[in-house]
């Protein structure tokens, strides 16, 4: 593989990892919100989050594909 072909996919696995960082971080924070909320609405506030960012993660794992012996990339725009 040549260098910068390698820096590329580099690049790209840093973001996906750092979204992935990022919608954990969100997900926890749903967690706490959920455990504090009172009523339906805030609960139900919170599972609209949630699957916004269950969207989020289909998207990095789209992009990365791991069932083959040799995960390659699907690199996609982020207007997707």
């Amino acid at each position: 593989m040549r260098e910068p072909e390698f820096n590329k996919i580099n690049a790209v696995l840093d973001r996906a990892q750092f979204a992935i960082q990022q919608i954990q971080n969100k997900v926890a924070e749903l967690a706490r919100k959920k455990a504090a909320a009172l009523t339906l609405e805030e609960i139900a506030a919170v599972d609209l989050m949630a699957d916004e960012l269950l969207q989020q993660l289909r998207k990095v794992s789209d992009a990365i594909h791991s069932g083959n012996p040799a995960p390659h990339l699907q690199l996609v725009s982020d207007t997707e």
